[in-house]
């Protein structure tokens, strides 16, 4: 079991920087997959008025903070200071953070732009330049003729044609990472959790048919090429469900419109099985995949939507795990052995009878 030795924070004011751990009385990090901001929250004792006074910090200030336990220190990248707030009594200080370049040109500042003959890493590439980020690109390209960004900021606007390809985006230590979760669901698991685990503290399982499709459709008349593309994919795996997600998308091709019919209904059904998971404080990612062994039909691969890691007197993290789709198949076929077990008197089936993924 890991425990926590200390937060290690670095703020980096106009009046003030230096390491701020001994002001600390709450400490909360959120780490997603994708489509928010990760951020900070952060409450800090000021029975000196030090920070009232001479030490009160602004918004964009930059805070990096780090995790150490057992020897091992988890940088968890670079934030600014988004939301401040005094109180007293007693006299504390609240800061909320998100990651750097969230709260400037590429989340609020609303551009006019057409992408002619590019492709979805040539605009990530372009913003990620222009928010002074580099980029780190880790999914395959897709050409796009051409994509009109009108009145929007660059992050709302590169999220939703990620969206639409399956990608997911988000900035990471001033990095802008685009990454596609259908493969990164079929890597190997980072860490198994067992029904054993000594490091649980609570456990809960979610299965959901609403908003979970069949399959997904797309139709579309390209008015320049005067051509009709038209796709659909179907989730076989979709337990519950009859309903068909009808995507109105603009493609410039036949293979565009597969594309993001499978994504589309890949996105769509990945939280029909869900957990959420309290554990005493380890080092977990979101991003990555956890095999849960042990807990019976629930058993299986997930892929770590979001972490939360909480430090006040002791330390916790919450996964927020998700499971649908293609990576159910595994599940559906632990399912399938359960039955045939039942149906030939196998005994009494156990927990850990039901295999993971």
């Amino acid at each position: 079991m890991v425990s926590i030795a200390y937060i290690e924070i670095t703020y980096e004011g106009k009046n003030i920087t230096q390491e701020i751990a001994p002001f600390i009385t709450a400490f909360t990090y959120t780490d997603n997959a994708s489509g928010k901001a990760d951020d900070i929250a952060l409450t800090l004792e000021d029975r000196d008025s030090l920070w009232l006074n001479d030490w009160m910090p602004s918004k964009g200030d930059v805070i990096r903070p780090a995790i150490i336990a057992q020897g091992y220190r988890y940088n968890l990248g670079t934030f600014q200071a988004d939301e401040i707030s005094y109180s007293y009594p007693p006299r504390t200080l609240s800061i909320k953070a998100v990651s750097c370049a969230v709260t400037g040109r590429a989340r609020f500042e609303n551009h006019n732009q057409a992408w002619e003959s590019v492709t979805v890493k040539d605009i990530a590439g372009s913003i990620a330049e222009a928010s002074g980020l580099s980029l780190y690109y880790d999914a395959e390209d897709f050409p796009v003729d051409r994509k009109e960004q009108i009145h929007q900021a660059d992050l709302p606007f590169l999220e939703e044609l990620c969206g639409s390809f399956g990608l997911n985006v988000k900035i990471h230590d001033d990095t802008l990472v685009v990454y596609s979760e259908r493969e990164y669901s079929g890597h190997d698991s980072a860490v198994e959790i067992s029904s054993e685990d000594s490091r649980l503290l609570t456990v809960k399982f979610t299965s959901k048919s609403a908003k979970i499709y069949r399959k997904a459709r797309v139709k579309y008349h390209h008015p320049v090429k005067n051509e009709v593309y038209e796709a659909e994919y179907e989730d076989e795996d979709a337990e519950g469900t009859e309903q068909e997600l009808e995507l109105y998308e603009a493609v410039d091709s036949q293979q565009q419109a597969e594309e993001i019919a499978k994504e589309s209904l890949t996105s769509a059904n990945s939280k029909e099985v869900t957990a959420e998971l309290t554990l005493t404080g380890d080092i977990f990612a979101a991003g990555n995949n956890i095999t849960l062994s042990g807990f019976g039909m629930f058993s299986g691969k997930y892929f770590a939507d979001k972490v939360t890691h909480t430090i006040t007197n002791g330390w916790t993290t919450q996964l927020s795990l998700k499971m649908g789709g293609g990576a159910k198949k595994a599940v559906q076929s632990a399912k399938a052995k359960v039955k045939a077990k039942a149906k030939s008197g196998g005994g009494i089936l156990l927990a850990d009878d039901s295999e993971g993924y």
